[in-house]
């Protein structure tokens, strides 16, 4: 019930972010729930950028890439857009290209487990849905049980996230303790971190917490997550483009 609290107040927030103007001087009240904001690019459409590939929270039931995207945030989204009586529409974008997209107005929102951050801060608004965590996930039977323990061990990341500057606080910490650094190896796809680690490629991967029981179940078991090693400190977001109102 807590998530579901928080998708609904995304909602909320995505309206107000979408409503609030139409991002220049004199801009008029946003129209009726019924037709949408004015802001939308395209009206009575509510466009989505997404990386449909992170169960459960957006991807394609059975694998079906021309489908339309299923899960947490995918489902609030066609909630959101029903609420405006619009249709949504998702662009498949690789991970690292979301924000991108966003800033090249290829869609109104971002919706994809993307984490609130300042940086990203820096070029979009967002409103916080969802607290989370990220968390390491290694072979059932790994030695790895503590922050230590992932000194000179290979850690499978996906490019362009958090995760990257997560590994990065991780590996100032070995080394302050004089222990040996972990090795970074960037991936664009959350599967292809977890094919390095069942493949030996990788000692462990990063993800955020709400993947564990996905990733375990696709490798039957074969993976586990570590426990201790992060704080279930972070929030995922939806993210529009800054808005510039005027009086």
């Amino acid at each position: 019930m807590k998530r579901m609290f928080l998708s609904s107040a995304a909602a909320v927030g995505a309206a107000v972010l979408l409503s609030a103007c139409s991002g220049g001087a004199g801009a008029s009240a946003p129209e009726s729930a019924a037709s949408g904001p004015k802001a939308l690019l395209k009206a009575g459409e509510f466009s989505v950028c997404m990386t449909p590939q992170y169960k459960p929270l957006e991807f394609y039931k059975d694998g079906n890439t021309g489908s339309q995207p299923i899960g947490f945030d995918a489902d609030a989204a066609v909630a959101l857009a029903e609420s405006w009586g619009v249709k949504a529409k998702f662009s498949d974008v690789a991970f690292d290209g979301l924000m991108p997209a966003l800033q090249a107005s290829r869609c109104d929102v971002v919706w994809s487990g993307l984490y609130v951050n300042d940086a990203r801060q820096q070029v979009a608004d967002a409103v916080p849905y969802l607290k989370t965590g990220s968390v390491i996930i290694a072979p059932q039977g790994s030695d790895i049980k503590s922050v230590d323990d992932l000194a000179g061990k290979t850690i499978a990341v996906l490019a362009g996230g958090a995760y990257e500057a997560n590994l990065k606080d991780l590996s100032n910490t070995l080394k302050s303790k004089g222990l040996a650094d972990l090795v970074q190896q960037s991936y664009p796809q959350n599967t292809q971190t977890t094919a390095a680690v069942t493949n030996g490629k990788a000692d462990a991967l990063i993800d955020a917490d709400v993947s564990v029981g996905e990733i375990v179940e696709k490798t039957g078991g074969k993976l586990q997550a570590v426990p201790g090693i992060f704080e279930t400190d972070a929030v995922f977001g939806v993210y529009a483009k800054k808005i510039f109102c005027s009086n």
